[in-house]
């Protein structure tokens, strides 16, 4: 936002830069004097003394109707406040000042303005019985054709968008900060889940479509992160392990289906035998990741129309499956709550080491949190910097609400750290992971 702020005030300051009609400044110096005959010195300083006093009031007469008239017999017309007078303090100079946005007019427009000036001031000091006027102006330095404008100026208009470009910036960056009620750090989501935080994942724009398995190396960051929560996760509850693991989270588009897979995949290339049951019939995305069939899987077994062993497809290494979701039913809910759910679980549970359901987001719809009172326990998925902590603490009071078991939270998409890049290393006892094999998509097989 700081970055915005200073790019919107140089622009503005660009924009009000370009837009601006450049203005040229020309000035003439005059130099009044009262005339006086007499050469006592005394009567010299009485008449610079009365000098200074009417050299303030002609100020005004500069940019009097009486001038303007005069320019406009002449031919030019100067725009209103084009004219302006100055007196420098405690001298009788006075500084005619002409602006234009054509430098040679500007030139003429003092020059007359100043000749028009000396005519008025002799006519106005000229005593009534005739003679001298009192006071005489005389021009010390005529006006000089201007070569570069006085407006716009580029790089005080640069200075004052930067600044306030910045402050603008830092300002929004406050509020957003103040206002902001996201979770942003492990702390943060311990101080609102009493279930440990099993890990981080950092944000990778490939994971939708590349799992952790298909990587080049399994000694990527990524990689060790998932290590580091299928180590928390076993050893969450030692003397009763979870066989049956519900992934969810508050909203969609936290994760929680690439978790799914990753997790799987991680916990496969410790040995351990692993099912993954797509239960999400909203958005379906476990079979699209991995590469397979998703028109067979846990729905026609729950209907009848096909049974378990058929619907299971092997995927990336030895000893993992998938159980893909099969076509969408009309009443998702109501088919999760039946029987035939909890009898298909105990028999993943009876044949592999653990079994991951990936469920629906818990606020929008019920199904997770069905799913986790008939399982074993649930891991919560929070996004950083975009799960609320009221989305978080409406997801716990869930789970809660029907004596589920939280094992822990993970939290995704956190930010990337050249610390978690720079760490990688590789066993030389550890086999390079192996791309999972791509089946044949429903498209595919019908053409």
């Amino acid at each position: 936002m700081v970055a915005a702020g200073l790019a919107l005030g140089v622009g503005a300051a660009a924009a009000a830069t370009w837009a601006v009609i450049p203005v040229y400044e020309a000035e003439v110096t005059l130099f009044v004097s009262a005339l006086d005959a007499n050469d006592d010195a005394a009567q010299a300083y009485q008449g610079s003394l009365m000098s200074q006093q009417k050299v303030k009031s002609y100020t005004r007469l500069v940019t009097s109707g009486r001038i303007r008239q005069d320019l406009e017999r002449r031919g030019l017309v100067p725009e209103p406040d084009s004219i302006r007078a100055d007196v420098q303090p405690g001298t009788v100079l006075l500084t005619i000042t002409a602006t234009d946005p054509s430098p040679s007019r500007a030139q003429h427009l003092a020059d007359a303005a100043a000749g028009a000036f000396s005519e008025l001031v002799a006519e106005l000091e000229r005593p009534t019985g005739g003679g001298q006027p009192a006071v005489a102006v005389k021009v010390v330095e005529a006006a000089r054709l201007p070569a570069t404008p006085v407006s716009p100026r580029p790089v005080s208009n640069g200075v004052l968008g930067v600044l306030i470009g910045l402050a603008a910036g830092v300002g929004a960056a406050l509020v957003r900060n103040a206002l902001d009620t996201s979770v942003r750090s492990v702390e943060m989501l311990q101080d609102l889940v009493a279930a440990p935080s099993l890990g981080t994942v950092a944000v990778d724009p490939r994971a939708t479509t590349r799992p952790v398995i298909t990587y080049p190396h399994s000694a990527s960051a990524r990689a060790e992160s998932l290590r580091r929560i299928r180590t928390n996760l076993q050893f969450v509850d030692v003397d009763h392990p979870a066989r049956t693991i519900v992934i969810t989270s508050s909203m969609p588009d936290e994760g929680k289906s690439t978790l799914t897979c990753d997790l799987a995949v991680t916990l496969a290339e410790a040995g351990r035998t692993v099912a993954v049951v797509d239960a999400d019939f909203r958005a379906p995305r476990i079979g699209d990741y991995l590469g397979l069939e998703s028109a067979v899987g846990l729905t026609s077994v729950l209907i009848g129309h096909a049974r378990l062993e058929e619907a299971l497809q092997p995927c990336g290494r030895r000893g993992m499956a998938v159980l893909a979701s099969g076509p969408i039913p009309p009443n998702p809910s109501e088919l999760l709550a039946s029987r035939h759910v909890v009898d298909v679980l105990e028999l993943l549970a009876g044949r592999f080491d653990v079994v991951l359901v990936d469920t629906p987001p818990l606020l929008p719809v019920t199904d997770a949190a069905i799913l986790a009172s008939r399982c074993d326990g649930a891991v919560l998925v929070v996004r950083h910097g975009r799960t609320t902590k009221q989305q978080v603490k409406e997801s716990v009071s869930a789970l809660e609400a029907v004596s589920a078991r939280l094992l822990g939270t993970v939290t995704t998409m956190t930010p990337r750290t050249r610390l978690g890049e720079a760490y990688r290393y590789h066993r030389a006892d550890e086999p390079e992971t192996a791309p999972l094999p791509r089946t044949h998509s429903h498209q595919e097989h019908r053409s």
